[in-house]
């Protein structure tokens, strides 16, 4: 797999997601359906979310998780740092109102508060932060040089950013698997990837965040991916992940893929309730940097 091929269709999900303007929904849309599909996104990542918030874990007295979604990181951030405030950010009234019913029903929403803000604006009114966690989101942003910088007067002086973006593709099959023998499964993640990348306008795995950064003010960045593998057999977990990654990456890719590809792919997406030989390992990039203390 070459790096540039992503985990495809979470960005489909984040297109359509409010955080970051490219159109706004009607009535119509499925807020909850969309939900749905974050949390499944951010469960599958979430050994790697687990391992960074716990490396960077000071004396948190307060995070701020922009462009949340749901609410799946906020609620972990809040269950690794118990001391702290976490303002959960995003500019999609729906999901905000999933992030404080979680956070009700978790016990957490004295300190857990969602806010409603726009990354490509000022920021509303907030404490500074010790973390600032951007997941998924930055990519989004069409000036990430004023995005960054207003990220950065929102930490105190020492703060830091952390930044989860696309890695490469998962793994899903075995090396013998006939989707990988016959070269179907390459096929696929080059044509979701195309799709991904046309409709970004850019490549996200080859964004030159450090270069962005430091541009922005930041100092000490780092750059790495992480892994978080998920053995046979699959969980309920990764089976509901699985299933719509293939669909709706079948219909991203639209005619890139031949009818033959597509039709081999919906077949083994509709095996996936019933297999146990199924590993699949999610990649993400990992940036993070400083505010230099004052």
């Amino acid at each position: 797999m070459g790096t540039h091929q992503h985990d495809h269709h979470q960005h489909q999900h984040h297109h359509q997601h409010g955080h970051h303007q490219h159109g706004h929904h009607g009535d119509a849309f499925d807020w909850d359906a969309m939900a749905d599909r974050l949390a499944l996104d951010a469960a599958i990542v979430e050994p790697i979310t687990r391992q960074v918030i716990t490396e960077l874990q000071g004396s948190f007295t307060h995070v701020l998780d922009v462009g949340c979604g749901p609410g799946a990181v906020a609620m972990t951030i809040a269950e690794l740092a118990p001391n702290a405030t976490v303002t959960a950010l995003d500019s999609s009234t729906p999901l905000l109102q999933r992030v404080q019913a979680r956070a009700t029903s978790a016990g957490v929403a004295h300190r857990l508060h969602a806010v409603e803000g726009d990354l490509e604006h000022e920021l509303p009114p907030l404490p500074a932060a010790d973390l600032v966690w951007a997941g998924m989101v930055l990519h989004h942003v069409s000036q990430p040089v004023a995005t960054l910088q207003r990220l950065h007067r929102q930490l105190v002086p020492g703060g830091t950013l952390a930044m989860m973006e696309f890695g490469r593709a998962p793994s899903v099959l075995r090396d013998d698997d006939p989707l990988v023998t016959s070269g179907t499964w390459s096929r696929f993640q080059a044509a979701t990837t195309a799709s991904l990348n046309e409709r970004l306008g850019l490549d996200p795995v080859a964004v030159d965040w450090p270069a962005l950064l430091a541009v922005a003010g930041f100092a000490d960045v780092t750059d790495r991916n992480l892994e978080a593998a998920h053995p046979t057999p699959p969980s309920a977990t990764v089976r509901a992940w699985l299933v719509p990654h293939v669909e709706r990456g079948v219909e991203m890719a639209g005619d890139r893929l031949e009818a033959g590809d597509a039709a081999a792919l919906l077949a083994f997406a509709a095996t996936v309730p019933h297999r146990d030989d199924l590993a699949v390992v999610a990649r993400r990039r990992i940036v993070t940097a400083r505010r230099t203390a004052d």
